[in-house]
Parts: structure tokens; C-alpha cells; sequence
């Protein structure tokens, strides 16, 4: 979802940089993915990590993955070094993100899946239910419960046993913000609470009219919008599950508190607006053409920064809401499945896990900009203190305040249906009381149905 401001200069920017912004969020790069309809391969060989001189069995791993630049360079470059060791053979296909999401809904009935499949942890429930993923073999499995931080793991697993191997963790809780316009507002360094968040949006937003010129706080996004009201439930004490955690519970004193917090940054505190951001104008894009005084985005939106050679930024974790305690939820990220119909399940897994190997994961984290799934390397100065992550140290200490955000069962749907009720209750369609009957009639819904073709 990373796409420009509607004027020669900014489009131009925005097709240039396109194809390196689908790293940890790929799900927001549906639309410029789309575009890359191109899928390429690549062969490389590959062993088991502990054995010297295993044994290939003649037949080739395949593996999918989404067209990332990053990822698909740094999965490469672990499969040649798997083959360099070893001797099986790795197939892997490349697909624009929503190109793959649709191709396996189609090969797990035709049933032609490949071995291993690089994926989405939004995609992967339906999967889990239905039985197609391979459990993770008990040693990897105990290695998860103890090695692996909970945020990252707790989507892959279902009654005690974990169906796939996180590769990163989902982090959306940051805050990037100008230096220069804290300081004007009278904060030295990063805002410690959220009031010195929106002393700074309301001291720098600009309106001509009714039209916003420049942001004081960008949130309006395809993740932020469902994660901030979520993890603000559980900022003032509440809980977004019922008992069985079957359905989701949105209409408690807690979900109206956050809900309404969210309303009244746009209709209140007028700190941003829900018009200026559409398909092809995206909160990452407005702030970093510098048309914002703060953005709420994970660390891995610096590489829109980058792209557009705006060096002129700080980061920060985002203060809690209320409190002291900065719970916020996550969503299951990148991991690797493996087929419950693979004949190549031996080989597959021994490949994952030359790929979890720390030093190999801390390769493959600071190449993709990723936060790892690994406890030890959020730790580790190896990747804290690399040049890749100094402006985002303060992030890794509030990683045990992740909670993952439960089987949704489509955390696509969650988003895109909690950020809709929200802009149209901007727009005065609902109450807030009205909004939420909505969103948690319209998920719970959802959840049935998927659960339905389980049975």
C-alpha cells in the first residue's frame, strides 16, 4: 500500500520505488504487485544443516514465495549456501502478493501445492484448519515454545502442536517523527507520552479550508487503523475475545474507550483527516514527501524514506494510549509451511531449519529489515547495535508487550472491514455504539463461515 501523492513528481517517485516495499507488510503491496505479474525460478541444491555429506533424494524441494526484492534476494542466497553444503535441490517460484495468495487457494484443492510455502500469517488459518500444513516436527516444535518470541509463534499453532515457522515478527507500533517539529512543540527528543504526541500533531497540522496540507499524526492506513483500536483495548484493560476465543468481542466499555479515541483524533483533535489518503495516496508515502509532522508505521517503512532520500526523521516506539504498560497486538507474519501432502517433508523442514540457524536468520532479518522471531537476536548487539537498526533500538525493548491478535481466522477481513466502519463513521454514517455492533456482527460472521468449511 505504498503508492504516491497525485502529482508528476510524487508518481514518479512512487513507480520507482515500488518494487522494494513489500518486506514485512507485503499484504499492503497487493495493488503494486499486481502490476509485476511476472513470476521467475530459480534452482539451487540443498542438505540437511547437521549431516556434511547427506544424501539428496533426487528430488527437488519446491518452494513460493511473494516477489519482495528483499526476501526473494536473501532466500535465495540461503539456498545456495544450503546447496553449497548439501546436495538437495530447491525450486523456488516467485508471485506478486495477491497473484499468490489466489494460487494457493487453487492448488490446495486441486491439490498441487508445492512443498514449502513462504507465507502471510493472514493467510495460514484457513490452511490450519483444514488440515493441509504439516505439523513442525517435535524438536523444532519445542525449540518454538521456548527460542521463538510468542507474538511471532502463537499463529501457527492449534492444540499444542505449531504449524509453521516464523521468519520475523509483525511489529506496526512505531512512530516516526520530524525532530524539528517536536522541538518546536517544546519536546527534547522522541514524545514519551501520547499527549506529547498530540501536542505535536495539533501544534503542526494545516488546513486550507477543509483540505489538509500538512499532517500532524498519519495513522489512516491498511493496518493501523484495526491495530491501534485493538491494541488500545488492551491499553485500558480489555480483552477483544470471548471465553472459547471463538468470536471477537468489540462492544465492552474497553473497545468504546479505544474506538472513540480513534474518532476523536480526526473529528476532536482534527490531527489528520481520513480524504487525502486513497488508493494510490498512503499515509508511509504523505509523511516521508514530507507533508507530516508523525506517522504511525513499523521500522520497515524507512525504506520509503530511503527511496525518496528524506534522511529528515526519528523513531520511536508509540507511547501507550493510558498507562505505563505499551500492550499492543500483532499479526502472525512471515513463516515458512510445509504440506501435509509433501513427499519431500524430511527435506523441507531440514531446509527451514538450516534457514532459523541464529547467524543465518540474523542475515536474513537485517537484509529484509525485519524484526526476528528469534529472542536471542533481538539481544544480540549483532543486530540491535548493526547500522541497519540503531535509529529503531528503542522498539526491541517493548517486544514483550506483543500480543498476538487470535485466530481471526482473515486478519485481511479484520482490517479492511474495521478501517471501513471507521471512515464511514467519519463520514456520519454510524454512532460509535452502531460502528462496533457492525464490525463485531459483520467479523464474527466471517469467522463462522470460514470455520464452517472446516467442518
Amino acid at each position: 500500500m505504498r503508492r504516491k501523492k497525485g502529482i508528476t513528481v510524487i508518481l514518479t517517485c512512487m513507480l520507482a520505488m515500488s518494487s522494494v516495499l513489500y518486506g514485512c507488510s507485503g499484504k499492503e503491496n497487493s495493488e503494486a504487485q499486481k502490476k509485476d505479474e511476472t513470476k521467475t525460478a530459480v534452482s539451487s541444491e540443498a542438505d540437511q544443516p547437521d549431516t556434511q555429506n547427506a544424501e539428496a533424494n533426487g528430488e527437488p524441494v519446491t518452494l513460493w514465495m511473494h516477489n519482495g526484492p528483499a526476501f526473494v534476494k536473501a532466500t535465495k542466497e540461503l539456498a545456495a549456501e544450503f546447496e553449497a553444503e548439501t546436495g538437495i535441490k530447491i525450486d523456488i517460484q516467485v508471485f506478486p502478493y495477491d497473484v499468490m495468495s489466489q494460487k494457493m487457494k487453487a492448488s490446495f484443492t486441486a491439490g498441487n501445492e508445492p512443498d514449502i510455502i513462504q507465507g502471510f500469517g493472514a493467510w495460514m488459518p484457513t490452511y490450519i484448519n483444514q488440515g493441509v500444513l504439516a505439523k513442525v516436527p517435535d524438536d523444532m516444535a519445542s525449540d518454538l515454545k521456548v527460542n521463538f518470541l510468542s507474538g511471532a509463534v502463537e499463529g501457527y499453532e492449534k492444540d499444542g502442536s505449531y504449524y509453521g515457522v516464523p521468519i520475523e515478527m509483525q511489529m506496526e507500533s512505531g512512530l516516526f517523527y520530524v525532530p524539528e517539529k517536536a522541538k518546536e512543540s517544546g519536546i527534547e527528543g522522541a514524545p514519551k507520552t501520547f499527549e506529547e504526541v498530540i501536542k505535536i500533531a495539533k501544534d503542526h497540522v494545516k488546513y486550507n479550508g477543509n483540505v489538509l496540507e500538512y499532517g500532524g499524526l498519519e495513522f489512516d492506513n491498511g493496518d493501523n487503523v484495526a491495530q491501534l483500536f485493538l491494541s488500545w483495548i488492551l491499553q485500558y484493560g480489555g480483552n477483544f475475545w470471548d471465553e472459547s476465543r471463538t468470536h471477537m468481542v468489540l462492544q465492552s466499555e474497553e473497545a468504546k474507550m479505544a474506538w472513540q479515541k480513534l474518532v476523536d483524533l480526526i473529528e476532536a483533535d482534527k490531527v489528520t483527516d481520513t480524504k487525502h489518503i486513497t488508493g494510490d495516496i498512503t499515509s508511509d508515502v504523505f509523511f516521508f514527501n514530507k507533508k507530516a509532522a508523525q506517522l504511525i508505521k513499523g521500522s520497515w517503512a524507512s525504506a520509503i524514506g530511503e527511496e525518496l532520500k528524506n534522511d529528515d526523521w526519528e523513531y520511536t516506539f508509540l507511547p501507550p494510549v493510558t498507562g505505563d504498560e505499551p500492550h499492543f497486538v500483532v499479526e502472525t507474519g512471515w513463516a515458512y509451511v510445509v504440506s501435509e501432502n509433501s513427499k519431500n517433508k524430511d527435506n523441507a523442514f531440514k531446509f527451514i531449519q538450516y534457514c532459523l540457524q541464529p547467524e543465518k536468520s540474523l542475515e536474513f532479518n537485517l537484509a529484509t529489515k525485519t524484526i526476528p522471531s528469534l529472542k536471542a537476536l533481538v539481544e544480540d548487539p549483532a543486530y540491535t547495535e548493526a547500522e541497519e537498526n540503531v535509529r529503531f533500538k528503542d522498539q526491541f525493548q517493548y517486544l514483550k508487550y506483543a500480543q498476538n491478535v487470535g485466530p481471526v481466522q482473515d486478519m485481511d477481513f479484520v482490517k479492511t472491514t474495521i478501517r471501513d466502519i471507521f471512515k464511514s463513521q467519519i463520514d456520519g454514517k454510524y454512532t460509535t455504539e452502531e460502528a462496533l455492533n457492525k464490525a463485531e456482527t459483520d467479523i464474527n460472521q466471517h469467522i463462522d463461515s470460514l470455520l464452517a468449511q472446516t467442518k
